[in-house]
């Protein structure tokens, strides 16, 4: 592995420099290399030894490179970290769900489909196409149901940039949603269920497809297709779900550990993390939109006894978890008066707008780092 180093006016004898592999976001490989050769304004190329992997076909390997003081200063500490950057040495691999030997049980009535497998049964509703029923074991699961959502609430930054005003179409989109059509196939044991809809209020078809595999993991995709070329920007594209408030342990591989955005993440390394929900929301003093994870592979929330609901991607995707609404984000005006709802609404996102701040009197989020609805 080679690596280019060019650091101008002081000497890089002032630092330690380290490198470290990381396989499926959890260390593996570290040591120290020496650039106190290179001169100011100088480059060299620096070999560092290969990862040590016995198995990579279906595993991510990161090399993470931080740079140290060597000696205290009057503004850090020695072994301070002033710069550290991430490469991805070989790709995550994004499996979808397959089919398997055990059988999926499909029932149809008048206002919902129902999905059965050994130990969970899945219920879709056909009116809207959410899922409103996951038990486990005839335990139910859900609070809320699993429903497309676009709307991301704004922070300050965008109170004062007009984003509301252009974009406010999206708050309710879902709410007006109209099936067309749903379309129910299975084949080797595995069922698809598939809903086509319109968003009337925007101008856009949407597509939600649900598969089943028998061991009762479940695959959702979907598809939008604009009709028109004057629809506002998305907010984000994703869903949103709620579950008890007692799955607050979260494990996340993607980036973090603190909050991070499209327009704010390079600085976030891609690893596997944990937080207590508690721990992972941002408490602003005036509240507003926090705690997105983005590059997220997989995550996880579960209980003390270990019981664990997992989500993983067919791509990146961003994620956030909070114990109140959207709606409580809109209403509060200070911390202290969020309540603590007895459910975490969790959004699952393909992406979402990011936090902008070029100013914070009128700019908007640059346009590389919003949803398109074109």
């Amino acid at each position: 592995m080679e690596l280019q180093t060019i650091f101008d006016f002081l000497s890089l004898r002032n630092f330690d420099f380290e490198y470290e592999y990381t396989l499926n976001g959890k260390p593996i490989q570290k040591g120290k290399f020496s650039c106190d050769n290179i001169l100011p304004g100088a480059s060299s190329n620096i070999v560092l030894p290969s990862p040590q992997v016995s198995d990579t076909t279906s595993s991510e390997i990161c090399l993470n490179i931080y740079t140290k003081l060597k000696t205290a200063t009057l503004w850090a500490e020695e072994g301070f970290c002033i710069a550290r950057e991430q490469f991805v040495i070989k790709p995550y691999s994004w499996i979808k769900v397959l089919p398997v030997e055990k059988q999926v049980i499909v029932t149809e009535l008048p206002t919902q489909i129902e999905l059965k497998t050994k130990k969970m049964t899945f219920t879709l509703d056909r009116k809207n196409g959410s899922l409103v029923s996951w038990k486990v074991n005839q335990q139910e699961l859900l609070k809320g149901k699993l429903e497309p959502y676009f709307w991301k609430t704004p922070n300050d930054n965008q109170k004062q940039s007009g984003y509301e005003g252009e974009l406010g179409k999206w708050r309710t989109a879902a709410e007006n949603m109209a099936v067309k059509n749903v379309d129910i196939s299975r084949q080797n044991n595995f069922v698809s269920v598939k809903f086509d809809m319109n968003l009337p209020t925007i101008g856009a078809n949407y597509t939600l497809n649900y598969q089943l595999s028998g061991e009762g993991k479940l695959q959702v995709e979907a598809t939008y297709t604009p009709l028109c070329d004057t629809i506002p920007l998305i907010p984000k594209f994703g869903m949103r779900i709620r579950i008890p408030e007692n799955y607050n342990t979260i494990d996340w591989y993607g980036r973090g550990p603190y909050e991070n955005y499209p327009d704010r993440k390079t600085g976030s390394l891609i690893g596997e993390y944990r937080s207590e929900l508690k721990n992972f929301v941002v408490s602003y003093p005036a509240p507003q939109d926090n705690a997105n994870r983005c590059d997220v592979r997989w995550f996880s929330l579960s209980t003390q006894n270990n019981n664990a609901i997992k989500i993983t991607g067919l791509q990146p995707l961003n994620f956030r978890a909070w114990p109140y609404t959207e709606d409580d984000l809109n209403n509060a005006q200070h911390d202290y008066q969020l309540p603590h709802r007895d459910f975490i609404n969790l959004n699952i996102d393909l992406n979402i707008h990011g936090v902008g701040g070029d100013d914070t009197w009128g700019s908007k989020t640059m346009e590389k780092y919003t949803q398109s609805g074109k």
